[in-house]
């Protein structure tokens, strides 16, 4: 099993612009990009379904304002039939429909912004078209439209409604005949005062909203900065330093844990271990920095050679490294010994004090296939250990197997 060094994802941009947004704008209701486009992001699935269930009932809704027509205007009630159980309903639904299958967020407000639009000037046509004195007095059912939409609709849009809500309010005080002489005004004082109101809940609900949305990107920010702490910090307590592969630890761990699941799932269990021939040597005759340079290349060489992601490369100390091999019996941990040999000895890196005249390693091998009769982890060491020692007898650069003594070179 290799060691492998996991690159973070770089998140300080964005972290810097949630601290900027939490402390130089929290009152602001639109974030720089490409925060914007995340928090609508984000959202969108949630807003998408609460606009659907708000349109079914708009559409309820406006369908029940047919009563009022009836009391108040019955002259329109063919066009009321027409405009509140026909026109707006298919508007709603060719909306809503557009809206699930384009999920687009901003999309999603612009919708919200012309249905309320539409509703107010389906309103104001069947008022218009009505002629009828009390006509005027029915202007106030505009502060239901402009609640309903800052309700659901973001602090822009909202605004626009209520501009919108006042104009149509204007050219309805101006068209309809005011049989009293203030409903007009009256009227024009309470749409202003619900307009206020409403938008002052809207741009706080929205306010809150936001300052969640960046609250909870800084709180993942810094779990995932102590995630990415807590990772560098296993890594270091189970990696050797220099080389890249196990330290001695994080191998006693391994080799313990595999020697437990071996043991249950009855397979077998390899080891191997290598030593650099005359790595002391080495360090004297060409320095300590070519020294380091030298393990690295050995570990790096090492890893090549396995094929397996099970394994696990380690070095225990020194020149000392070790390979654990899961489910592997002596022919496949010797076939592997070999292949290690050779690609050390094809690095062709120069030793001088050595008389083979390159970096050479010895290697010892040694395997359990019974996992139920053994003696445990501590035992399966100490013969690949016994195996390395006879190579080093043996005159290095070969490849010694614990069980029978033989070498290969």
């Amino acid at each position: 099993m290799a060691v492998r060094n996991q690159a973070a994802t770089p998140q300080g941009d964005e972290t810097a612009l949630v601290e900027h947004c939490l402390t130089q704008h929290p009152w602001a209701l639109k974030f720089p990009e490409p925060l914007e486009t995340r928090f609508l992001a984000d959202g969108e699935a949630r807003r998408r379904w609460m606009v659907t269930a708000f349109g079914v009932l708009a559409m309820v809704f406006f369908a029940g304002l047919f009563l009022p027509d009836w009391l108040m205007t019955p002259s329109v009630l063919p066009l009321s039939w027409w405009v509140r159980l026909v026109v707006f309903p298919a508007l709603i639904l060719t909306g809503l429909v557009w809206l699930h299958w384009t999920r687009n967020p901003r999309l999603l407000e612009r919708l919200v912004l012309l249905a309320g639009m539409v509703a107010v000037t389906l309103e104001f046509v069947l008022l218009t078209a009505s002629g009828h004195p009390w006509a005027l007095p029915r202007i106030v059912e505009l502060n239901i439209v402009v609640v309903f939409v800052c309700a659901l609709a973001r602090f822009g849009p909202s605004v626009l409604m209520c501009v919108f809500a006042l104009v149509v309010h204007g050219l309805a005080a101006w068209t309809l005949p005011d049989v009293t002489g203030v409903i007009a005004q009256s009227s024009l004082v309470l749409l202003c005062t619900t307009s206020a109101f409403a938008l002052s809940a809207t741009y706080k609900l929205e306010r809150d909203e936001r300052i969640a949305f960046l609250l909870d990107l800084r709180e993942r920010a810094l779990e995932a900065q102590l995630e990415r702490a807590n990772e560098r910090l296993a890594r270091a307590a189970t990696t050797d330093p220099l080389t890249g592969v196990a330290n001695r630890r994080a191998f006693d761990a391994f080799l313990a844990e595999s020697w437990s699941r071996s043991h249950e799932e009855q397979r077998p269990l390899a080891l191997i271990m290598l030593d650099i021939d005359w790595f002391k040597r080495y360090n004297d005759h060409h320095g300590h920095q070519a020294g380091d340079r030298c393990l690295i290349a050995v570990a790096q060489a090492v890893q090549s050679c396995l094929r397996r992601t099970g394994d696990l490369v380690a070095r225990l100390g020194g020149e000392e490294f070790a390979v654990v091999m899961v489910d592997a019996d002596h022919g496949v941990a010797q076939a592997a010994a070999e292949r290690i040999r050779q690609a050390v000895s094809a690095l062709a890196l120069s030793h001088g004090a050595s008389p083979f005249q390159h970096v050479t390693i010895s290697v010892g091998v040694a395997a359990c296939v019974d996992v139920r009769s053994s003696e445990g982890a501590a035992a399966l060491l100490a013969q690949a250990d016994e195996a390395l020692y006879r190579a080093k007898s043996q005159g290095r650069n070969c490849v010694a197997d614990r069980a029978t003594g033989e070498a290969a070179a």
